[in-house]
């Protein structure tokens, strides 16, 4: 009796473990991303997430000098993906970021209002242009290479007064297309989404800085084992599938 007794002790005991070992919380990732991977992300989270049930990312998005800050603040943040080299160099000089990849590349381009029609020449477009927004480039990579093209090109003195600067990419999209822009300087992979605008300006890639994507995870992150290994899954076949769906270049 008195070992039947014991017997079933052991077994309600490991049920109860087996239950406690089923029920066990994932563990929250918070990831800090350029807003121009807003959709990837969209897509690539749950993907990862279906792949990785011991993980539950949460995302937010914005300017990647913004985001930079946030790291440098000390909120509560993971893992980053900047649109830009030289913030993540600061968090790597800073010791905030262990290591950095790249994970993907993209295109400046000049977008308008569906309703405009283009003179065909982006200098001629700029001289009439009332309102021209871009990024702001304290802050945002897009409105930098844009401000590096224009300073390049020697246009920056006759548009300064037309230019709107924008938070991040996406309000300058929006902008263009409410009409609150004539023209607008965004990646196009933006344009790309937008059914409200043209894209008749490609930027010429030797005007600007290299456009790419650098993820890192923060190095005093409690999981930041976990956020390394979605920053690496962004790397991987299926992650790199949706960002070329969504016209991003590879990482290399």
């Amino acid at each position: 009796m008195k070992k039947w007794i014991a017997a079933s002790f052991v077994m309600v005991m490991m049920a109860f473990v087996l239950v406690g070992c089923g029920t066990q919380e994932p563990e929250t990732v918070h990831i800090s991303v350029a807003a121009s991977l807003k959709d990837v992300m969209d897509e690539v989270g749950p993907a990862f997430e279906k792949e990785h049930e011991n993980i539950k990312l949460e995302f937010d998005f914005g300017g990647s000098g913004q985001l930079r800050e946030r790291v440098e603040n000390g909120a509560p943040v993971d893992g980053v993906v900047l649109a830009s080299q030289s913030d993540m160099d600061k968090l790597l000089d800073k010791k905030l970021i262990a290591d950095s990849q790249k994970v993907a590349s993209n295109t400046l381009v000049a977008v308008m209002p569906k309703a405009s029609t283009p003179v065909g020449d982006i200098k001629e477009e700029l001289a009439k242009a009332r309102v021209i927004a871009i990024g702001d480039p304290a802050s945002v990579p897009a409105g930098k290479y844009a401000e590096e093209f224009l300073t390049n090109e020697k246009l920056m003195d006759s548009v300064k007064s037309r230019l709107v600067k924008a938070s991040d990419v996406r309000q300058v999209l929006a902008y263009v297309e409410a009409g609150n822009a004539d023209i607008g300087f965004v990646y196009a992979t933006d344009a790309m989404i937008s059914k409200k605008v043209q894209t008749p300006y490609k930027i010429d890639d030797a005007t600007h800085s290299p456009i790419g994507y650098y993820a890192g995870a923060v190095k005093d992150s409690d999981v930041k084992d976990e956020a390394s290994e979605f920053l690496d899954y962004m790397k991987g076949k299926e992650a790199q599938k949706v960002l070329k769906k969504y016209g991003f270049g590879v990482g290399n």
